[in-house]
């Protein structure tokens, strides 16, 4: 039988491609720390995982060869679904929830995850085995690590190392969000192997602490769960500030960082006799800052971020001008509009329908990418057949290139793909804008009381740093 990591011409043309989709589903995709995969031994690769599809998407992009991953093996249970996954190098790993007896075929699958390794391929294990919603590090599982002890015996002197891989995402849902990849040093398996030898459940129980420590650090890990919701707004809605007292720009890299700083502060503070009754008192307050937001309608994070009403201004006039433009001249008209026939799929709202269809949250954001992925392909095959067919007929106002239509409405498409992050982006920025100063005016009162509050938070949680 030909093994899952073997060349495959099919899946090489189209995982540049599912790269390509993967990173326009995103306004920025920012890999840090690439320098820390190893280069002289075998390696699996251990992300954090609080997405279905996106982290092994995520992984694929950055993976020197293709990849070879571990998923649960209830996904597999349709023939045509199991062959799908298989050609693109997933395998099913057995849980105790599949049934007592499905365990024993862990044997094969470890055995067949070995030779990834051993032929020089990276292979990935989510690090806790199911995915969480939350920015939070979940307890491990012992199969990767039962793999590495394995995998190192067969290797010998040859090293084989677990790299920890945090992965964030500042938005789960919604399609043109963040991704932040951030590469650990990795972590050598032999230093474990006497132990391993000796006794296997302690050394498969000290290379999970290692890869927790290790993983840790690497992403958003807020720990406190009973206060996680509040947490989580305090790290956004604080974020600004803390970034401008350091002199950092507005990157997603820079976000994060903060968002990290903030939370490790603020579950520190929790931890702490002498902090408690302050921080008690900052969650209370943040939970009333995010119920009278939801009142509103508003972003939380509107109320720091807002820009000023000049800038709110200055931004519509552009906007202005395309509009007027479109209407009254006949030349910006069709560019427009062949701009917009060429690629209309950035501005469906298909994350909204995912919030009624699937009731996994995990899930959306992998099956709004799925969808939106193969519409684009579909999308671009249709147009370009189109124009290639109608010629210059209904562009004959500019040129008339025949079948050559169908070649630009297909490379606009690429590239309207690329640009659709920061122009759907800057448009809500601009609606949102625009919906703050209007709440500003018509409800001046509860907008005030926003802003009263937001302060208190700001001055609670910056008196506990005196």
């Amino acid at each position: 039988m030909k093994a899952i990591q073997d060349n495959n011409t099919l899946y090489n043309i189209l995982s540049p491609l599912v790269q390509f989709g993967t990173r326009c589903h995103y306004q920025r995709f920012d890999v840090h720390g690439l320098d820390n995969l190893p280069t002289d031994g075998a390696y699996i690769i251990a992300p954090c995982h609080q997405q279905a599809l996106m982290e092994p998407l995520a992984v694929l992009n950055f993976a020197p060869k293709p990849p070879v991953f571990l998923a649960r093996a209830d996904i597999f249970a349709k023939p045509a679904i199991r062959a799908i996954l298989t050609f693109l190098k997933i395998l099913p790993v057995y849980r105790i929830r599949d049934g007592q007896s499905s365990l024993a075929k862990n044997n094969d699958i470890f055995d067949r995850s070995r030779d990834v390794l051993l032929d020089g391929f990276p292979l990935c294990l989510m690090a806790e085995g199911r995915h969480n919603n939350r920015h939070s590090l979940l307890p491990m599982g012992k199969g990767m690590f039962r793999i590495a002890g394995e995998t190192q015996i067969k290797l010998g002197d040859h090293p084989l190392y677990i790299v920890p891989t945090g992965i964030d995402f500042d938005e789960y849902e919604r399609p043109y969000a963040n991704l932040v990849v951030n590469i650990g040093k990795p972590i050598p398996v032999q230093p474990f192997m006497d132990d391993y030898r000796n006794n296997e459940p302690v050394a498969l129980n000290e290379m999970r602490h290692a890869l927790s420590t290790a993983l840790s650090p690497l992403m958003h890990d807020i720990r406190n769960q009973e206060h996680y919701d509040e947490i989580f707004t305090l790290c956004n809605i604080l974020n600004s500030e803390r970034r401008h007292s350091k002199g950092l720009g507005n990157s997603a890299w820079n976000r994060f960082r903060m968002r990290q700083e903030i939370s490790l502060e603020l579950d520190a503070m929790a931890l702490s006799d002498n902090k408690k009754e302050k921080f008690d008192t900052l969650v209370d307050t943040t939970r009333h800052f995010s119920d009278q937001c939801r009142r509103l309608r508003l972003r939380e994070r509107m109320v720091p971020d807002h820009w000023s009403l000049a800038t709110t201004v200055a931004a519509l006039l552009p906007l202005a001008a395309l509009v007027a433009g479109v209407v009254a001249i006949p030349v910006v008209r069709w560019v427009f509009l062949f701009w917009l026939v060429c690629y209309p799929i950035p501005f469906l709202p298909t994350h909204l329908l995912m919030r009624k269809l699937i009731g996994d949250t995990q899930f959306r954001s992998s099956v709004n990418f799925g969808i939106r992925f193969f519409l684009s392909i579909i999308y671009a095959f249709v147009i370009g057949i189109v124009m290639a067919c109608s010629g210059g007929l209904w562009m004959d106002r500019l040129a008339d290139l025949g079948a050559w239509w169908g070649v630009i409405a297909v490379a606009l498409l690429h590239i309207e793909a690329v640009l659709a992050g920061p122009t759907v982006n800057a448009l809500k920025a601009i609606g949102r804008n625009v919906r703050y100063w209007w709440l500003r005016l018509v409800k001046s009162k509860a907008m005030h009381s926003v802003q009263s509050t937001f302060e208190s938070i700001r001055r609670e949680f910056n008196d506990d740093k005196k």
